[in-house]
């Protein structure tokens, strides 16, 4: 079984890339795939032997992807103006 400080410390390395990237532009589903491939798919591969089944596994994955969503949201929200194009978050 996965701790959850586990989880979020992959989460805190992953959001490390979208806090760089939020000052290039507003961030999109592509940049928190990125950041999810780049730091948090490596990661969970090592710990993939400490997961008790598939489905915890998939319960780690939809952790991270829904912090990174909600990370990405606020910092477009902080850096950015409301209302911009569709392919931002």
């Amino acid at each position: 079984m996965v701790e959850q400080s586990e989880l979020d410390w992959i989460v805190q390395k992953a959001s490390e890339l979208l806090a760089d990237k939020v000052k290039d532009g507003p961030l999109t589903d592509r940049d928190i795939k990125l950041a999810f491939e780049i730091f948090a798919q490596p990661r969970l591969k090592r710990l993939s032997e400490t997961f008790s089944d598939e489905q915890e596994q998939r319960r780690a994955v939809d952790h991270i992807m829904i912090k990174l969503e909600e990370l990405a949201r606020r910092l477009n929200a902080e850096h950015w103006k409301k209302g911009e194009p569709s392919s931002t978050i």
